[in-house]
């Protein structure tokens, strides 16, 4: 296999961000994936933007925008007729 053909995506390793941040703080420390957990979830948290209303408000109006470009794209398409 290449590793430009198409089968390149599935050549690739993928791990989630937290599990890995568990497994290298568990190696750094020699101490146990759940000793790991309880270190790495606090700071892990923080990188999560569930509780931030404002940044969640912009991103659904950043979704709203993008939605209605594309809306005004197709339309002007179909009445151009292509």
């Amino acid at each position: 296999m290449t590793e430009t053909g198409p089968d390149k995506h599935y050549e690739e390793r993928f791990e989630y961000p937290l599990w890995k941040m568990i497994r290298q703080r568990a190696e750094e420390k020699d101490i146990s994936y759940n000793a790991a957990y309880q270190e790495i979830l606090p700071e892990y948290l923080k990188l999560i933007k569930y509780g931030d209303t404002e940044w969640v408000d912009a991103q659904i109006k950043k979704y709203n925008q993008e939605t209605a470009m594309l809306k005004e794209r197709e339309s002007q398409r179909k009445t151009e007729g292509g």
